[in-house]
């Protein structure tokens, strides 16, 4: 993994997106079907005729600003909570049509935002503190902030947190678990995000490389649809 002037390394994120992703970049003409079995290091060639030859690894989601913003890597697919949250100084060039959650605020069914906002305290349980302070202060509503990582929920129904705020991406889940969505705080997207000192041949790469992800967009997928109490029969 050197980093030769004649070289891009791109950061995927591990998880539900990477597979989606892969297809994606293989519509643009990079073979990274090893990534998904498990290898980190994809080395891609120069598939669009750039003069880069690509190399693609593998991150944890919560990591790929940190490794694109410090120029370990190049560019990176992250959404736009992570940076936020990581306050990642990067380049948001192109915006993929999948990855795209909405940011809720949810409780136990029956519970409303009355009843959350008139508690002295509100704690609710969220691996996006920075989003969350931010939305509830901007409201007046007093918190104290319950980090996880993956499990918000549990939080709630273990007894350590009023609510929980995260992204939605499986409603059936959180229906089957006995919650509801109490308010919609907004929305996250993946983007393709750029290291702002990448010199100019790399940008002009990527550049490219943008132009063949623009041409090969996938067919967006199906429309996340928010869990209301209103929502039930």
């Amino acid at each position: 993994m050197s980093d030769s002037p004649v070289r891009i390394r791109i950061a995927l994120p591990r998880g539900q997106e990477l597979e989606r992703l892969v297809r994606h970049f293989g519509a643009a003409g990079f073979e990274l079907g090893p990534l998904l079995d498990g290898i980190d290091l994809v080395e891609a060639g120069d598939a669009l005729g750039t003069g880069f030859d690509f190399d693609f690894v593998t991150l944890s989601p919560q990591d790929v600003g940190t490794y694109v913003e410090y120029g370990i890597c190049h560019a990176g697919a992250l959404s736009t909570d992570l940076i936020g949250e990581r306050d990642v100084q990067v380049w948001r060039p192109f915006t993929f049509n999948f990855g795209s959650y909405p940011l809720v605020l949810a409780a136990t069914r029956g519970t409303t935002l009355d009843a959350l906002t008139a508690k002295p305290v509100l704690r609710p349980a969220t691996p996006l503190p920075r989003f969350a302070k931010e939305w509830f202060t901007a409201r007046g509503i007093s918190t104290e902030l319950i980090t996880v990582v993956d499990s918000a929920p549990t939080a709630v129904m273990l007894g350590l947190a009023d609510c929980w705020v995260d992204r939605l991406t499986d409603p059936e889940a959180v229906v089957e678990q006995g919650f509801r969505v109490v308010e919609a705080m907004g929305r996250t997207y993946l983007k393709l995000v750029v290291n702002p000192a990448a010199a100019s041949r790399r940008r002009a790469a990527l550049r490219v490389l943008i132009g063949a992800l623009e041409e090969h967009q996938p067919e967006p997928p199906a429309r996340v649809d928010i869990p209301f109490d209103r929502d039930d029969p």
